[in-house]
């Protein structure tokens, strides 16, 4: 079905006059039922045909699905708004439909960006009013029962918690909170690294693998043809979850200083995990795969058995640096491990006074999570650096980490716990935005 005579997004966003609030919303649905049935005619036309979609069937295929997500944000935002509520479509109408890679419902937030705040506009939990709401404040009240030091926003939070059996389930804004916490402390995010909030267990993101390069021309000479290669990252929800106790005279007894003593440790631990998974994570199940092991990657040897800083020097950066822009990525970041910083630290010349950082260097941000006991030939003491584009890094995260403060399980014992949770995954955009120097000795 041609594209024009299909309902758009812009053309649903008001109710008709008569019309009820669930018509409106039956008719954004029927519109996207027609838009996907038009795309599954064009594919199936082509494989009866036995051959690929044609170029103007393909710009065909291509706006339905434009349009098809757009009318999905139309339906998700009705069905999220109260009856009657306005709902504010300007970004979804203003977004063009040339940019696959810039549809609206995946949104990449960049490091300065916060997730709560994203939780919070797409009908995750509303914005937090009256003070934010701190995960130690909660637990402090529900094992005590005191409610003074609480501020309003925590307050409204008291009430919203669900109890569960034997639990709470900590409001999804503190949640999300959290999260940017963690974020906050991650190296990799520190270094640049996007967030993809997920709406689905799966989630693909397009990404361009080629383009079309201008070309001179003679007068009357035809104009060079040249495609856009379009693929997509697929990210998959994964499960990450740990338990913390703690005794309740502890709890009790403890002064407010207690609620960001838990938040600022809890958020420690999910953002050293990221950066150990992000980094070197494996890629067998339930783990996600790191930079380590991603394909793509440029990975650098420095000989059989590795090289010691003191002969490696800052050249080791500039080529890392040098590998990425050979690729047409531009480095941001080198993310490395406290004894590599050290090494560096202590380079001396053969005066014995300390070398100067040449200009150019990237920022670096020093990690645990990089080991320092890594077997390359016969020596057991290497390291890794890692240089890259970090914008690069995707980090998918589906809507979390949940915590549930759990008053039962352990009341025989005098504790109480936190079971934190989250569902994400890591992917990279593009691998060759990445080097890693292997076989670093101290």
């Amino acid at each position: 079905m041609p594209t024009n005579t299909l309902p758009t997004a812009a053309s649903l966003t008001e109710r008709q006059p008569g019309q009820t609030f669930q018509q409106h919303i039956e008719a954004v649905r029927q519109a996207m039922s027609g838009r996907l049935g038009a795309m599954q005619t064009l594919t199936d036309n082509a494989t009866v045909e036995g051959r690929e979609l044609l170029a103007s069937e393909q710009r065909e295929f291509d706006a339905h699905d434009d349009e098809t997500r757009r009318l999905g944000i139309v339906l998700r935002r009705l069905e999220n708004s109260p009856e009657g509520r306005q709902v504010d479509y300007g970004q979804i109408l203003t977004t063009g439909t040339t940019s696959r890679t810039a549809a609206p419902e995946l949104p990449l937030l960049t490091r300065g960006q916060s997730f709560a705040d994203w939780t919070a506009r797409h009908g995750h939990g509303a914005p937090q009013e009256g003070g934010e709401v701190r995960l130690g404040a909660l637990l402090r009240t529900w094992v005590t029962g005191r409610r003074d030091g609480l501020n309003d926003a925590e307050l409204r939070a008291m009430a919203e918690g669900t109890a569960t059996a034997g639990g709470h389930l900590v409001p999804t804004p503190t949640a999300a909170q959290l999260i940017d916490r963690a974020r906050n402390t991650a190296r990799v995010f520190q270094a640049g690294a996007t967030t993809v909030p997920m709406d689905s267990a799966t989630l693909k993101v397009p990404r361009l693998t080629g383009s079309s390069a201008p070309a001179w021309r003679n007068e009357n000479a035809p104009v060079a043809e040249g495609d856009l290669t379009l693929d997509a990252v697929t990210l998959t929800a994964r499960s990450m979850a740990f338990l913390v106790k703690m005794s309740r005279e502890l709890i009790e007894d403890s002064q407010p200083g207690i609620v960001n003593v838990i938040e600022t440790d809890l958020a420690a631990q999910v953002a050293l995990e990221l950066d150990r998974v992000a980094l070197r994570g494996t890629g067998t199940a339930p783990e996600p795969r790191g930079v380590r092991n991603q394909t793509g990657v440029t990975l650098i040897s420095h000989g059989t058995n590795g090289e010691t800083i003191a002969n490696l020097g800052y050249d080791m950066l500039i080529d890392s640096q040098a590998a990425i822009r050979a690729q047409n990525f531009e480095p941001t970041a080198v993310i490395d491990s406290p004894r590599t910083e050290q090494g560096l630290a202590k380079l001396k010349d053969l005066n014995g006074q300390y070398i100067q950082p040449p200009a150019g260097l990237l920022p670096r941000h020093p990690t645990n999570q990089i080991p320092i006991n890594l077997t390359v030939g016969s020596s057991t003491d290497t390291s890794e650096v890692y240089t890259g584009q970090w914008d690069q890094l995707y980090f998918g995260l589906r809507t979390g980490p949940m915590t549930i403060q759990l008053v039962e399980r352990y009341a025989d014992v005098g504790q109480v716990a936190l079971l934190i949770w989250m569902r994400g995954d890591i992917a990279l955009a593009h691998g060759e935005a990445f080097a890693v120097d292997l076989g670093v000795r101290a």
